[in-house]
């Protein structure tokens, strides 16, 4: 049986992967539908959407319940370490320039 700490660190790594690339697919929509000129400069646009770095408060807190967190299998906790890391790395990678090519 997983603990309560495993339990949470999946939940909040999910509910990160979910919100970035949510916010993710929102500025991959906003540069499809600009001209060349806002393409130029959409780094300064993409700075409105700083708030996805927030996100990464709750893959950080995951990592945290899942490294304090006590569980049954080994394998459960490990993989919520990697799951909480890969929550966390994603939100700092330009996913959206995935989506537009």
């Amino acid at each position: 049986m997983m603990s309560r700490s495993i339990q949470l660190s999946f939940f909040l790594s999910a509910l990160s992967i979910i919100a970035t690339t949510w916010i993710n697919i929102a500025i991959a929509q906003r540069y499809l539908h600009a001209d060349g000129k806002t393409r130029a400069l959409f780094g300064i646009i993409e700075m409105t959407y700083g708030f996805q770095y927030g996100v990464a408060i709750a893959g950080i807190a995951a990592l945290l319940l899942s490294l304090i967190g006590k569980s049954g299998s080994q394998k459960l906790r490990i993989a919520a370490v990697v799951i909480s890391i890969l929550s966390v790395i994603l939100v700092f990678l330009r996913m959206w320039r995935l989506f537009v090519l």
